[in-house]
């Protein structure tokens, strides 16, 4: 979904572009386009934390992965922002894992999309590594095969593979700064305050930030927001 939220003082803001997958989309209060009660309360942190001192823009769809938002972004939907100011801000992968795809495949993605953004604007580009996730016990069994253990059996859990994707993309990240400029991309690990348990509470991700185990709710968009102001 391509938005931009009203705002009145627009032109004298920093450009905030906001790409990804669902968890982003939920920025507008929606998911494919529609209400989204999932997405309660997270419009209001995006005004909140951002519309003073930023111009944010939200193209993500729910559902996409990292070939559907390179795609998007190479048929017209990357703003055409030659300011040096602008923000970046990509969050993209988890869906590729949940489709099934290995972890590195997936690093790939993720590093294909950074790379086009780098080489097609001149702003900054803040990407998230891909948040952990505790719905394993749900997707897992739905896609083995293909996708199964050594011993033909269905994975227990995401955290595994999420762990593999972040850390093949750290590996590489240090080659696209020295292709563009060090300061030009920062890798922001902002998945740490989703892990933290609830005392008695067997899931793998803190549920009063990610009641469905996938998707942070306001509180965790608060989270997320915060993480993008500290590396701005």
């Amino acid at each position: 979904m391509n938005k931009r939220k009203n705002n009145a003082d627009s032109h004298n803001l920093r450009s905030l572009v906001l790409l990804g997958d669902s968890i982003t989309e939920h920025w507008l209060g929606t998911g494919l386009g529609y209400e989204s009660k999932k997405a309660i309360g997270i419009p209001e942190v995006l005004e909140d934390k951002f519309q003073s001192s930023f111009d944010p823009v939200v193209l993500a769809i729910s559902g996409d992965q990292t070939q559907h938002l390179l795609y998007r972004m190479m048929n017209g939907q990357l703003p055409s922002v030659n300011d040096e100011d602008a923000i970046f801000v990509v969050m993209i992968g988890t869906n590729n894992l949940g489709s099934g795809e290995l972890p590195g495949p997936s690093a790939k993605g993720v590093l294909a999309v950074a790379d086009y953004i780098l080489s097609n604007t001149k702003g900054v580009l803040l990407l998230f590594q891909v948040l952990p996730r505790g719905d394993g016990f749900r997707i897992l069994p739905m896609i083995c095969p293909p996708r199964c253990s050594s011993t033909g059996e269905p994975f227990k859990s995401f955290i595994p593979a999420v762990n593999k994707l972040n850390e093949a993309v750290k590996n590489r990240v240090e080659g696209l700064r020295e292709l563009y400029g060090k300061n030009r991309l920062v890798l922001m690990d902002c998945g740490s305050n989703f892990i933290e348990k609830i005392k008695n509470d067997s899931s793998e991700v803190n549920i009063a930030l990610m009641p469905d185990l996938l998707h942070p709710n306001a509180e965790g968009h608060e989270i997320l927001a915060d993480c993008i102001l500290q590396n701005v």
